[in-house]
């Protein structure tokens, strides 16, 4: 069996070689990784600010939750190598429980499909998993973690997405688990700093219903939810004396009052919109990623964990400030998957688009920026198709996992009139 130490080992020594290379300076500002929410530079203001009574929420710097400033107010109480040690930590951490929520996920998958064994074709056993075929799947997750050069360079930056990504995990792994108290709360503590995390309500509330109690805990988990939402806000009023971080962070994720050039989508397109358009645009944008959970989960509510993936993706591709930080998390749960890999249809596409353009972004953000040979557009280009690369491997897998049901169901071999057929979705 594979061991998850030698990943765990790996990852670490490869982030503390970069951090004593001097990585940070360069990286820190590269837009790909650090975002006008995510920069530790603005942190590190934000907190200076803090510890000389001036509020940090009074300009359009520092844009984390009074929470979060509290504790990056202890953290830069540390010494630099200790600081550098716990966002190495911090990503070994998340690494573990990936692996645990992973190890729940996969035996709730098999366990499933034995019960319905019964309902399948007699052919589908060839592609039924079985617990020796999946028993590594929970390792290659931690490799696939702490290995990903987006993660690696996150962390490196020491970005908040670091923190970002542990409490997501949690999130996760209290939604395996069916512990609707923890999740919440975990989401609670991720939609606090990010919002977006909001959409995880609906799979939680799936995977913590009991049979045919669906409403009930719908109504329950949007109660703890609440609760738990409250309790942050109430608390982070108090730390500060006012409601001035909400326009802050709340403010900042939703208008986009930022248009600092990054992987999204956002910037482009509200630097080149009229004024009177702005705030109709910005609905659009905001309600777009939000408007595909309920199909989704109507789809897909016998598959918790593919429904959970779905929005992780669906979140870092069209949120308002992404990172790269945001789709090495699920990119990192894409060995969840690799029994539908025989049924992708692009993956070759989307690997080498991913490939280039990860190259291209800063070669073009350099002849934008410091040269002048080049302009916006060809660095939006990249970030277009970065996009589009992500969403393609978005429905690769969903289009994978349907024709995988369609298969358990009527059989692998599909003749037509003694003819080879093909599964077109329609």
């Amino acid at each position: 069996m594979y061991s998850p130490w030698k990943s765990n080992i790996l990852g670490v020594v490869i982030r503390a070689w970069m951090f004593n290379s001097g990585f940070y300076e360069s990286l820190s500002d590269r837009v790909e990784i650090s975002t006008p929410l995510n920069s530790w530079k603005r942190v590190v203001e934000g907190v200076y600010l803090h510890q000389r009574s001036q509020s940090p929420y009074e300009g359009d710097v520092f844009h984390e939750t009074p929470t979060g400033l509290l504790f990056y107010t202890y953290l830069l109480k540390l010494n630099c190598n200790v600081l550098q040690a716990v966002f190495i930590l911090c990503d070994v951490i998340t690494a573990i429980v990936l692996t645990k929520a992973t190890r729940l996920f996969i035996q709730d998958i098999v366990k499933d499909q034995q019960n319905k064994l019964k309902t399948y074709h007699k052919d589908a056993k060839t592609i039924t998993l079985k617990k020796e075929e999946v028993a590594n799947v929970p390792q290659y997750v931690t490799a696939a973690y702490l290995l990903n050069p987006y993660i690696v360079c996150s962390c490196v930056a020491m970005t908040t997405t670091v923190f970002a990504n542990l409490i997501l995990s949690l999130t996760l792994f209290a939604m395996a688990k069916r512990s609707r108290l923890l999740s919440t709360g975990c989401l609670a503590l991720a939609s606090h700093q990010s919002f977006y995390p909001v959409m995880l309500l609906v799979p939680i509330a799936i995977a913590t219903a009991k049979e045919k109690q669906l409403l009930k805990s719908v109504f329950l988990t949007i109660t703890s939810y609440a609760l738990f939402t409250s309790l942050l806000i109430w608390f982070s009023y108090l730390s500060t004396g006012s409601w001035r971080f909400i326009e802050s962070t709340y403010g900042c994720i939703l208008k986009v009052p930022d248009l600092t050039p990054n992987i999204g989508l956002f910037w482009y397109f509200f630097t080149e919109m009229f004024d009177h358009f702005y705030l109709f645009f910005t609905y659009v944008f905001q309600l777009n990623p939000f408007i595909y959970v309920i199909p989704l989960a109507i789809r897909f509510d016998d598959n918790v964990p593919l429904l959970s993936f779905t929005l992780c993706a669906i979140m870092a591709i069209f949120k308002s400030y992404p990172s790269i930080g945001d789709v090495g998390f699920y990119l990192a749960l894409l060995p969840l998957w690799n029994h539908l890999v025989p049924f992708f249809r692009h993956s070759f596409i989307v690997g080498c688009i991913f490939l280039v353009t990860s190259v291209l972004s800063p070669i073009l953000w350099y002849l934008w920026i410091y040269t002048g040979s080049a302009n916006a557009n060809f660095f939006f280009a990249t970030t277009l198709a970065f996009a589009t690369a992500q969403i393609f491997l978005l429905t690769d897998v969903l289009f994978a996992q349907a024709k995988y049901d369609y298969h358990l169901k009527h059989g692998v071999d599909l003749k037509i009139n003694g003819k080879d057929g093909m599964l077109v979705l329609e």
